[in-house]
């Protein structure tokens, strides 16, 4: 069954809405994701993938110093070049030079995956497309309940997922993960020993009185 397919199904039956236990979803300081900044070595192709396979548009183009203390590469006047990658959140891509060892993505500190939004009533086709430019996907896969998503790797070897839910189009992306107090504390109380800190936690989520699934 493809996700188009088991989208419709769902929309057969009426949507749930979301019904909060305690805690609701709050609003913090930050907005999200201004720039993501990965590292490529190989800019001229990462252009083509980013724009050609997955449809998002280059927007800023520009060399930057070498700056110290801060954290910043360490290599001078790089080019740090930014794709728009939709929600007003930009990905940015650092062109270091060629012969450096990649990173690992499986190790503390790196990044497992990235992982991109598409509408439920999306997916397939964008799946379709980033085949269509020779590229290896695996999925979309069922992840258990509304979740489904489909993987593949960037030119530059980083692993990235198109995700998405069958909650309904009026549950937003955050809405679509929240659990019931029941399968929050089952986990919970495999990181936890003290009941007093699983009851901390659980307090500060916000919890549903029932799977949107």
């Amino acid at each position: 069954m493809t996700v188009t397919e088991s989208a419709e199904s769902k929309t057969k039956s009426k949507p749930k809405k979301a019904r909060y236990v305690g805690t609701k979803p709050s609003t913090p300081t930050t907005r999200g994701v201004d720039h993501l900044a990965l590292v490529t070595d190989d800019m001229a192709e990462t252009m083509a993938f980013y724009t050609d396979v997955m449809g998002m548009q280059l927007l800023h183009v520009r060399r930057v110093p070498f700056a110290p203390n801060r954290g910043q590469p360490p290599h001078d006047n790089l080019r740090h070049y930014f794709f728009g990658m939709g929600n007003d959140s930009l990905l940015a891509f650092f062109e270091y030079p060629k012969g450096l060892d990649h990173s690992d993505r499986d190790l503390p500190g790196g990044m497992q995956h990235l992982a991109f939004h598409v509408p439920s009533d999306e997916l397939d086709k964008m799946v379709e497309h980033v085949k269509s430019h020779d590229v290896d996907v695996v999925g979309p896969v069922s992840l258990g309940g509304r979740f489904w998503s489909a993987y593949f790797y960037d030119n530059n070897g980083i692993r990235l997922e198109l995700a998405t839910s069958l909650a309904g189009a009026g549950v937003s992306n955050v809405g679509s993960i929240l659990q019931t107090e029941e399968e929050a504390r089952e986990e919970l109380e495999t990181l936890f020993d003290d009941p007093k800190d699983i009851e901390r936690w659980l307090k500060a989520m916000p919890l549903v009185e029932e799977p949107l699934a």
